[in-house]
């Protein structure tokens, strides 16, 4: 709609404040003129009156005022919940019918914008982006289009315009759910952790038992009953330290909407209460300290350390509270608490007849059921009261020769050790290794068993420190009894403290540090899994999956990578909590766990429609909220004061916006003839005076 109209206005030709200055000296000059009666006041007074008005420079605007029309933004959920049964359908119903209703409307400018998403629902967030880039007064009102699962629900919105919503979807839909309400972020090792679960089923009375299958890791499956919409305790083993999963898998309900949330991932972190280490030292030399040191600075290691001075039956006159603060508790290590240690720390100890031999089979036994030891060796090793000759030797990865090499050598990282995680860390360039500070002692031993890593060797390359999992535990052999000369120092130290901590904490069976490890990753097209296995030892060959939903093997061979690592690619779509199997050259097996962590989004938690979501945001903005399977409501554009929705219709405001265009500018005192008069006037006024 269009009007025209004139506006009177000034636009001063000098500032308003100077003009003030102006006006006030010409009225003292015509005051000045008339007390002294002098001749030409009137002309003088018209000519000053004529000068000002002309510097105001009044004139008539011609302007036009053009009516803008109303925005209606309809924002239109295209997220992977909109895909179920006929959701689309009537979404796409909806769109047609609002394009038909203002297509013939040159007042409104209909906007319509489609969110995506695959995880959640994010419509608000679409909506306060479309809402920057428009002027808020042109805003008739938002439409959404969804089935009411939407994930950025704000607590206040103030649109000034109203907010309607259409729910696509049925209102009998059924939807059953497992839901974690409570998790467990952290569970100690050896012990449960406990998850609260509701299995949500609403056309089933509260209380009804629904089985539910468990997957464990070590795949093992239990059924357990969960109580119809109620929370209960749901408790998985934590077997060991770092990510620990389980699966819950429900049965699916005739005709449900979506079968996907019925399965939940239940995953905790497994710490260790404390790491409890037993170090045993014989006769006191420099090397003990650095153990001590470092496994007394780490607040997460428990440290019982005990040095032996002397054997029982040798006898002199030194009293026996200056030689220790207490007994050698021998029965209660060895028999009572040894199961409690996660490691046995063996430096340089002699046996002296203080430790009876059946309890080093004790300590065999402790390593095969998992636990760690570790032996640092020097001479006393293979001397007459040394380890060598106990049951502790054929545990060991290296066999002692019984010669001790006494020459200068620099400890060097070999190949295993630049793929293994305890040395990878300080190995340096192949081309450029580290400077690390001469040793001068080494036991010589060699590795018979194929299963034992040596990672670093030292004098004419023979093992310095050697490792092994023998059946459920874990063994290490460091051969020299001088690592303490890094720690002084000595001709430029080494990373002593790093190599320690690293050593210690993959004999405690750190995940971080695990050298032959299966990693997993989905397929960017999401139909295979991608198994990156990076092994020490006999090469790969071959990869296997159990399919969860079928129980079929499905088997895929390894290829070697640049980066000595080992790849395959396994086809399986099915997602959730996966078992895979991996086997080498020898035969020997390792397994890993996939899991799927987005199997359960905030997309998929709950795909019932529902206004419940969305009702009291609209409420609160004065709209209609309705299903699409009820019938569109009537469309209306409704004053800004006037009621915005009814029972079965939904208005949008008549806003009072305008585009004001400027017309031609008329100029009531135009300079030249501004200068015209004021000559007339002059000429008039000097004619007058001179008669």
């Amino acid at each position: 709609m269009k009007q025209g109209w004139q506006n009177f206005q000034i636009a001063p030709l000098l500032d308003v404040t100077l003009l003030q200055g102006l006006a006030l000296l010409c009225l003292a000059a015509i005051i000045l003129f008339t007390l002294l009666r002098l001749r030409g006041t009137v002309w003088r007074a018209v000519v000053m009156v004529l000068v000002l008005l002309a510097l105001l420079a009044p004139q008539f605007t011609d302007r036009e005022s053009e009516k803008l029309s109303d925005i209606i933004l309809v924002l239109v959920d295209r997220t992977a919940s909109q895909r179920i049964a006929n959701r689309a359908a009537q979404t796409d119903a909806a769109i047609a019918e609002i394009r038909d209703r203002f297509a013939d409307d040159p007042s409104v400018e209909l906007r319509i914008e489609e969110v995506s998403g695959e995880t959640d629902t994010r419509m608000f967030a679409v909506l306060d982006r479309l809402l920057g880039g428009i002027p808020r007064e042109r805003l008739g009102g938002v439409m959404m289009i969804t089935d009411g699962q939407v994930h950025d629900v704000p607590t206040r919105l103030d649109l000034g315009a109203p907010l309607h919503v259409l729910i696509s979807g049925a209102r009998d839909e059924r939807d059953r759910r497992l839901v974690i309400r409570q998790s467990a972020d952290y569970g100690i090792v050896g012990k449960q952790a406990e998850f609260m679960i509701e299995a949500i089923d609403h056309d089933l009375p509260p209380g009804t038992a629904i089985p539910v299958r468990m997957l464990l890791e070590d795949g093992t499956e239990d059924e357990i009953l969960l109580p119809a919409n109620e929370e209960s305790r749901v408790s998985i083993p934590v077997p060991h330290a770092g990510s620990v999963l389980a699966e819950l898998r429900m049965e699916d309900a005739p005709e449900e909407t979506d079968k996907s949330n019925n399965r939940l991932i239940l995953e905790t972190t497994g710490v260790r209460d404390r790491l409890r280490v037993l170090l045993l030292s014989g006769e006191p030399h420099p090397g003990e300290r650095a153990w001590r040191n470092l496994l007394r600075a780490d607040p997460g290691v428990d440290l019982v350390h005990f040095t032996i001075l002397r054997p029982p039956e040798k006898g002199d006159d030194t009293p026996i509270n200056e030689l220790a603060l207490i007994p050698f508790p021998i029965r209660d290590l060895f028999e009572v608490r040894l199961r409690q240690f996660d490691l046995i720390i063996f430096d340089r100890y002699q046996m002296r007849g203080v430790l009876p031999p059946h309890y080093l089979e004790k300590v065999v036994d402790y390593v095969r059921w998992g636990g760690a030891a570790l032996v640092v060796a020097g001479p006393e090793y293979i001397g007459p009261d040394g380890l060598s000759s106990t049951a502790l030797d054929k545990l060991m990865p290296a066999e002692a020769t019984g010669r001790i090499v006494e020459q200068p050598f620099v400890p060097r990282v070999n190949a295993a050790g630049r793929l293994h995680p305890v040395t990878a860390a300080i190995a340096g360039s192949p081309t450029t290794p580290p400077k690390w500070g001469r040793w001068y002692r080494q036991i010589e031993t060699r590795v018979s068993d194929p299963d034992a890593m040596t990672l670093l060797t030292g004098a004419d390359e023979m093992p310095l420190l050697t490792l092994q999992r023998v059946e459920e535990g874990r063994v290490a052999m460091l051969s020299t009894d001088q690592m303490w000369l890094w720690q002084r120092g000595h001709d430029g130290g080494g990373p002593v403290a790093e190599l320690l901590r690293r050593l210690s904490h993959w004999l405690m069976k750190e995940p971080a540090l695990d050298e032959n490890t299966v990693t997993t990753t989905r397929s960017p097209d999401g139909e295979s899994l991608i198994l990156n296995w990076r092994k020490i030892g006999a090469a790969p060959e071959m990869a296997n999956v159990i399919n969860p939903e079928t129980g079929e093997q499905i088997n895929a061979r390894f290829e070697q990578l640049p980066d000595q690592s080992w790849h395959a690619t396994v086809p399986i779509a099915e997602r959730g909590l996966i078992r895979v199997g991996v086997r080498d050259r020898n035969d020997r097996r390792q397994t890993a766990l996939h899991v799927d962590r987005d199997v359960l989004t905030p997309e998929t938690q709950n795909t019932n429609s529902t206004p419940e979501l969305l009702a009291e945001l609209v409420a609160a903005n004065d709209g209609f909220i309705g299903r699409i399977e009820d019938g569109l409501p009537d469309f209306r554009q409704v004053p800004d004061d006037r009621v915005r929705h009814g029972s079965n219709w939904a208005g949008f405001v008549e806003t009072d916006s305008y585009k004001t265009v400027i017309g031609g500018i008329t100029n009531l005192l135009p300079l030249p003839v501004i200068a015209l008069l004021i000559g007339g006037i002059c000429l008039l006024g000097w004619r007058a005076e001179s008669n």
